[in-house]
């Protein structure tokens, strides 16, 4: 079973210059221990045809659950029916039968727990027995020819043959730093992910959320969980909230990649039009939405870098509550806290942030409107989504890396470039042999990297290429 490591093992030392301990096996480090970290830790341990020492390091301690599914709150559900969730590709009904294991009977349709889908990825770690965790932040990289350099936060070095960045997603940008008064610092919750303060908010307090994608509907469903009754505002640009999943539709295939249009005004034309036929044949829009899901890769990586610009401001919006559906009873939950009043979606922007009686007042300018609205509130929130442009990231390893020009900005400063074996692209343009990322991280390059069964095609691909190389 997997093992935290307390001690000395073959390649892991007290400083850069000691020499390794042993003769040592092949040794992967593995940066980042949420879903993309864990399932190739996992992966490399099943399909190694030799032994190999495999390193998951996190800073968080959350091996084998990452932010996604560390919550303890009931209320936050995954976003796809259990049936769908397996761990592993090759065993469809694997996260079933685990399930039937525990003694639960679900339904294949089902949406689950987060916190429950966390156990099972901590328990398919714990059986992967080449893996040792660390719990300490990699701080920075050296890249040599005898391998690779992790610089820990404890002082101590670990040395890899190769390195693997799941690093997953950072926390979200500020849209209001220079809209936001240094006196209401005690009320604004920058990072609601890595944040115990939501446990602060009094029942009656207002609370605004800057944003109303998944990440509001966290804070919101967290809030109601801890006790919260008073007014909830949350607001973005366009003021919409992600859809909800219905009922499974037949699955259809009306589209060949070949005849999707390159463009995005004609991608959008093509899209309405087949799911208003489909609406039409008493079918929903989801099913052409997800009709796309094999193709949705090949499409981005064949747009030219202008279209894919256009769907990043005008388009992505759309998409993404299109896309990334909620569960049905989430949806509903909202829908109710909406009725009561206890929660309102307003489209426009957070203008400013100011003291007010020991808690905020906020400034909103409504869509299409030059008056100011004035919500007088306990707490900010901001759930504006993760933060995408890690060349703009103040994190110690991404600055070391950037700094020893040991990668570059993917497409858009989207993430990190990598090539299509997932090898990391340096400033100079040349792929490494020893540095590799998957996941959230290489977003530019794949748009769609978020979700389980696209990370874990990311998974399975590079264990092969690291355990055969």
């Amino acid at each position: 079973m997997a093992v935290s490591l307390a001690i000395c093992r073959p390649g892991y030392i007290d400083g850069p210059r000691s020499p390794p301990l042993i003769a040592r096996r092949k040794r992967i480090g593995i940066v980042g221990a949420g879903f993309s970290g864990t399932m190739l830790a996992a992966g490399l341990s099943r399909q190694s045809p030799r032994p190999i020492d495999i390193y998951l390091l996190d800073r968080n301690k959350a091996f084998g659950t990452g932010v996604a599914y560390a919550t303890v709150i009931d209320g936050h559900l995954l976003n796809v029916p259990a049936a769908s969730m397996s761990a592993h590709a090759e065993e469809p009904a694997h996260f079933l039968g685990w399930l039937q294991e525990k003694g639960r009977q679900v339904e294949e349709s089902a949406f689950l727990p987060r916190g429950l889908y966390g156990a099972y990825l901590r328990e398919i770690l714990g059986r992967s027995p080449d893996v040792s965790t660390v719990s300490a932040d990699v701080r920075g990289l050296g890249l040599g020819d005898a391998g690779v350099t992790l610089a820990l936060s404890d002082g101590r070095s670990l040395e890899v043959d190769q390195a693997v960045l799941c690093m997953g997603n950072f926390p979200p940008v500020s849209p209001v730093d220079d809209h936001i008064d240094e006196h209401c610092i005690d009320h604004y919750v920058a990072d609601p992910w890595h944040s115990s303060r939501l446990s602060e908010v009094e029942p009656d307090d207002t609370v605004v959320l800057i944003g109303t994608s998944l990440t509001m509907v966290d804070v919101v469903l967290e809030l109601v969980a801890k006790g919260h009754q008073g007014r909830v505002v949350a607001v973005s640009r366009r003021g919409l909230l992600p859809s909800a999943h219905q009922k499974a539709q037949p699955a259809r295939a009306p589209f060949t990649l070949e005849h999707l249009p390159n463009d995005m005004a004609n991608l959008v034309r093509v899209l309405r039009a087949a799911a208003d036929e489909e609406q039409s044949r008493g079918g929903d829009w989801r099913t052409i939405v997800d009709s796309l899901r094999p193709h949705t890769q090949a499409l981005w990586k064949r747009l030219p870098t202008a279209e894919r610009s256009r769907f990043m401001r005008h388009v992505r919006p759309y998409w993404d509550i299109h896309r990334h559906r909620l569960a049905p009873q989430v949806a509903e939950q909202l829908t109710e806290l909406q009725r009561a009043g206890r929660l309102e979606v307003v489209a426009g922007r957070v203008h400013d942030i100011t003291a007010h009686a020991g808690g905020v007042r906020v400034s909103i300018a409504r869509r299409r409107s030059a008056a100011r609205e004035i919500v007088d509130g306990g707490w900010v929130v901001n759930c504006s989504g993760p933060a995408l442009d890690y060349n703009r990231i103040d994190d110690p390893l991404l600055v070391s890396l950037f700094a020893g020009g040991h990668v570059r900005p993917g497409p858009l400063c989207l993430g990190l470039d990598v090539d299509d074996d997932y090898r990391v692209i340096d400033r100079a343009g040349a792929a490494s042999a020893r540095l590799f990322a998957i996941g959230p991280v290489i977003r530019g390059v794949l748009w769609e990297t978020t979700a389980v069964p696209d990370i874990r095609r990311q998974c399975i691909a590079l264990a092969k290429t690291l355990a055969a190389a």
